[in-house]
């Protein structure tokens, strides 16, 4: 089954392992044994989307140095699966062997020296596992020399989280770290604005998205609708419906999709049209290539998470920030893996503020640079989405 788009290539330490016992022969020497170099010895490979394969090491460490060379030899061992799965109260099920090699099984302690040195554990077509289950790889260690402690080693694949970072947005706002200079924000005829937002609650009456106050602006709430109503506010009216109603302390990807020309305005709440299509008076293009402060009657730039006062912040965490100088269909929303990630190069994508750097008050821009800078380092909040 390949991963599918509501799935969440490092490997990473994980914090426990398991000491099991091995036989010894004649050729042991007393007092001398063989040791995986690390207690930590089980590592998780994390399968996002676009990986095919991944490399992990093993290695053995000679406890002290030996006169002749010492054979060990690594294998997968399934046998291992249910201690694993005791020791960690897991259900993980064994890795099918299409899934990985181990290219040279049989390392060496040279003479004189007390490791192999790393073995490569190589995993492959990783596109194609059932991410739905978590699987591990048992490595185990053998030797005729005998004593050996320590020595299994275990490889945890499973779906990696898209996102792992989300910033706190509350009581902030961010600007253009380099004001007026993002040509492609302006002169959008048909524009498709995207945002994954968690709100904690709405204590304000207003609280903004993205945009201009008084031009073009993506916001929450207004005098005469319900503080968690989404609302497009515009310098020719309004656009609202009932069934834009957010709900709190729930990740709800926005799509909201402005054809100047016609003034059809689409709504989508997780990829699925929330009320009738909208006609709005807007027309004209959109210019969001204003800096902030420039504008004779007020500071009203473009900004993230502030209009007009500074009582309009969001009031929650944001993630995936974008804006298309297109309309996207429906389809292309509910692509795989759309709601998380999108590639920085795709067509009309004109800014995409992943908002995941999870430190400072810089927000990169992933598709042409146009940085976004905070009034304040965000709260950097740790995430995993999507949840399993």
């Amino acid at each position: 089954m390949n991963i599918r788009k509501h799935i969440p290539g490092a490997i990473a330490a994980a914090l426990a392992f398991a000491v099991l016992p091995s036989c010894q022969d004649d050729m042991e020497t007393p007092g001398n044994s063989i040791f995986a170099p690390t207690t930590e010895t089980v590592s998780t490979v994390n399968v996002k989307p676009s990986m095919t394969e991944a490399t992990g090491y093993v290695e053995a460490n000679l406890a002290k140095k030996e006169d002749r060379d010492i054979k060990v030899t690594f294998e997968a061992n399934a046998d291992r699966v249910d201690s694993y799965n005791k020791i960690h109260n897991a259900e993980c099920v064994m890795l099918p062997a299409d899934f990985y090699t181990i290219p040279d099984p049989v390392a060496t302690i040279p003479a004189g020296a007390n490791t192999t040195g790393k073995v490569a554990v190589k995993f492959t077509n990783l596109r194609n596992l059932d991410v739905d289950k978590t699987y591990v790889l048992p490595v185990v260690m053998t030797s005729e020399f005998g004593s050996l402690s320590n020595d299994t080693y275990y490889f945890v694949i499973k779906e990696a989280a898209l996102i792992s970072t989300v910033a706190d947005m509350t009581e902030n706002f961010a600007v253009f770290a380099q004001g007026g200079q993002a040509p492609q924000l302006e002169g959008i005829t048909q524009i498709t604005v995207e945002a994954l937002l968690y709100p904690h609650d709405f204590p304000n009456q207003l609280a903004t998205v993205m945009g201009i106050e008084g031009e073009f602006l993506v916001r929450i709430g207004d005098a005469g609708i319900p503080g968690n109503q989404l609302q497009l506010a515009t310098s020719n009216g309004n656009v609202t419906d009932p069934a834009w109603a957010f709900d709190t302390k729930k990740w709800t990807f926005l799509t909201l999709t402005y054809d100047t020309q016609s003034g059809e305005c689409k709504v989508y709440f997780n990829g699925v049209q929330k009320g009738s299509t909208q006609k709005g008076n807007f027309r004209g293009s959109v210019n969001w290539n204003t800096a902030s402060g420039d504008i004779k009657d007020g500071p009203r730039g473009f900004y993230v998470g502030y209009a007009y006062d500074a009582n309009r912040y969001f009031n929650g965490y944001m993630s995936e920030l974008r804006v298309w100088n297109r309309v996207l269909t429906q389809e292309e929303i509910n692509a795989p893996f759309h709601f998380y990630t999108v590639e920085p190069d795709a067509q009309g994508l004109a800014a995409y503020w992943k908002m995941d750097e999870g430190a400072g008050n810089t927000i990169r821009d992933h598709a042409n640079g146009y940085d976004l800078k905070c009034s304040k380092a965000p709260e950097w909040i740790p995430a995993s989405l999507p949840a399993k």
